[in-house]
């Protein structure tokens, strides 16, 4: 996966596609010789499971605390897993909407945790907080032109912090950040893939972490890098791909995840003297997309999973029932699971949305763009070379979309993508922008896009004119009003839209005409209550998409609001046939889960 400006990714962490969430019994694992002696059997049991979890920190040394982000704020919290309460470290101003916690790690001591924190310039500080109450966290390093950091584990003196650096050049930084002043030590810079998953050694002579083979491929290998600089070896070398290495806490093995069985598994391999001592071997298969968040001394390994799936479907709509004619169907063949945003072409003959390839890393995930022919049900994935896919819209003439996200340099916008050849253009590019780029869409002939840009504490809708580039504000809100949900109506006339005031309880609806810049309101919500709106193809009404619930609103007359009979996902997407009567919308749920496998590695036990 290519890097990406990382903003809060709390949902869409991971999918879990093995057996351990479905209760199978413990595998029986493959023994080897080199490394540490493995338990015969091994299981796995569920930690910590609600609303608003996400996998954005490590355990404790001591495997009393979780860090995490609270879902809520956007502060850095911490789970106290004894007794199963969360503990907020940082407060900060409710009106400061643009910042917010990120990556943590807690030191070895379990006093401090360092965590990326999203500042309000637009770039992320290196922060450190003190598990004792009531107190203030401190700004280790700020650069503007880091961009963006990761803590990523503690020296075993707790001196040093294993930092990720990306900087707005386009390289990033295998780095060591002093926890007392700040200093930063480079230890290895590297092109704009960066590495998942980076640990230190136990005795601290070492960094473990995985990169890329070669441009252009999504394999990896893993890495062992001398903490001096002086050496480096390939640890792990296979053409599968090898990612989310961490050493066990006794230093004589690294846990690692590949598919070179076919499925993503546990492996680990022995380390003796700074090299590879035996050949890896299995320890959990089929454990799907998890992702790992770190081994406590004790050697019990916390991971994250999610259950559940969900995907696109496709449902004739009975407006006189206000539901689906019949049972919805799945809208692909390939990729189930991992398919969201679907969006029609203006004529009705393509549904194009969005598919996850590969693996994750923590919500961000390499995307494509699935074609299907709706006559045929033909299916053709194109893969534009863009670091991030958030939003996809047909232009009017059906030969290419329009693409919000980011590119390989971290910058966020808005993108024309070839609907043949997949070939992306730039239309909007912005280092201040989210990776998730511009809300935008298409003007009627196909010749401008108009897009939401923040302003401040407010926003204002642009108008991009698609050749020259020029622009101009095509509408600008009362001061701190913030718009989201961006909608054009079939005519190309009038623009609907979302809107919240700082502070508020409520959002509102409005419909803003372009010819005549006059604006009137639809209807008021309670805040949240809007994720996304479309035209109906008639012009006549909105489609509201809310929480799991689509709704269609008249613009004018008496007309009552009418809610379908359909669950969907409402921050996933959802798209109407111009002809009306079919719906393609995202249905499904997941739930985020942290489980711990205890007591794998019991020559670590024996050896205490």
């Amino acid at each position: 996966m290519r890097a990406t400006t990382h903003l809060l990714a709390i949902s869409a962490l991971i999918a879990f596609l093995g057996s351990v969430a479905g209760g199978a019994e413990p595998e029986k694992i493959t023994r080897g010789a080199g490394g540490p002696e493995l338990a015969a059997v091994i299981s796995a049991r569920p930690v910590w499971s609600e609303p608003g979890i996400n996998l954005l920190g490590t355990p404790s040394h001591d495997g009393r605390y979780l860090s995490f982000v609270d879902a809520s704020t956007g502060d850095l919290a911490v789970r106290d897993l004894a007794a199963g309460k969360n503990i907020r470290l940082t407060h900060k101003d409710p009106a400061a909407q643009k910042e917010f916690a990120y990556f943590s790690s807690i030191s070895p001591d379990s006093r401090q945790v360092a965590y990326a924190w999203f500042n309000d310039e637009g770039f992320y500080d290196l922060r450190l907080a003190a598990l004792e109450r009531d107190s203030v966290p401190r700004v280790l390093y700020r650069n503007s032109e880091a961009g963006f950091v990761q803590p990523c584990a503690w020296s075993p003196d707790g001196k040093q912090i294993l930092t990720l650096f990306f900087r707005k050049d386009n390289i990033s930084q295998i780095a060591l950040v002093s926890a007392a002043n700040g200093s930063v030590r480079t230890l290895k810079s590297l092109n704009w893939v960066y590495p998942k998953k980076m640990d230190f050694s136990p005795d601290g002579k070492f960094i473990v972490y995985d990169s890329t083979v070669k441009e252009g491929s999504e394999a990896r290998d893993i890495f062992l890098l001398a903490t001096d600089g002086s050496r480096e070896v390939r640890l792990v070398e296979h053409p599968a791909n090898d990612i989310f290495p961490v050493w066990t806490p006794d230093g004589k093995a690294v846990l690692f995840a590949s598919d070179r069985s076919g499925t993503m598994d546990a492996w680990i391999v022995g380390v003796e003297q700074g090299g590879a001592a035996g050949q890896p071997r299995l320890v959990k298969p089929n454990l799907g997309r998890f992702l790992p968040m770190g081994i406590t001394r004790e050697g019990s390994y916390y991971y994250g999973l999610r259950s559940g799936s969900r995907d696109v479907y496709l449902a004739p709509v009975d407006w006189e029932n206000g539901g689906p004619a019949e049972k919805p169907a799945l809208a692909s063949r390939k990729l189930r699971g991992a398919n969201t945003s679907p969006v029609w072409s203006r004529d009705g003959r393509y549904l194009a949305f969005l598919s996850r390839l590969g693996t994750e890393n923590f919500g961000q995930e390499t995307r494509a763009i699935t074609i299907r022919s709706t006559a045929t049900g033909e299916e053709r994935i194109l893969t534009p070379k863009l670091a991030y896919l958030e939003k996809i819209e047909w232009s009017p003439d059906g030969r290419s979309l329009l693409a919000a996200g980011s590119d390989g340099k971290t910058r966020g916008g808005l993108f024309t993508l070839d609907t043949e050849s997949g070939d992306e253009r730039p239309l909007l590019r912005d280092h201040a922008a989210s990776f998730r780029g511009f809300d935008g869409v298409w003007s009627a002939d196909g010749n401008a896009v108009f897009y939401i840009r923040d302003e401040g504490e407010g926003s204002a809708i642009h108008r991009l004119d698609v050749e020259s580039r020029e622009e101009r504000i095509a509408y600008r809100p009362d001061p701190g009003r913030k718009l989201h949900a961006l909608a054009i109506s079939p005519a190309g006339t009038e623009l609907a839209f979302a809107a919240v005031n700082a502070g508020d309880q409520a959002e509102t609806v409005y419909v803003f005409s372009i010819g005549d810049g006059g604006t009137r309101e639809l209807l008021k919500l309670q805040r949240g209550g809007v994720a996304e709106i479309e035209w109906m193809p008639d012009g006549r009404a909105l489609l509201l998409a809310g929480a799991r619930s689509l709704w269609r609103v008249p613009i004018a007359g008496t007309e009552t609001p009418q809610q379908l009979a359909v669950e969907i996902s409402g921050d996933a997407g959802f798209s109407m046939h111009p002809d009306g009567r079919q719906l393609a919308f995202i249905a499904g749920e997941t739930q985020a889960e942290i489980w711990v496998i205890e007591d794998f590695l019991p020559g670590l036990h024996a050896a205490r």
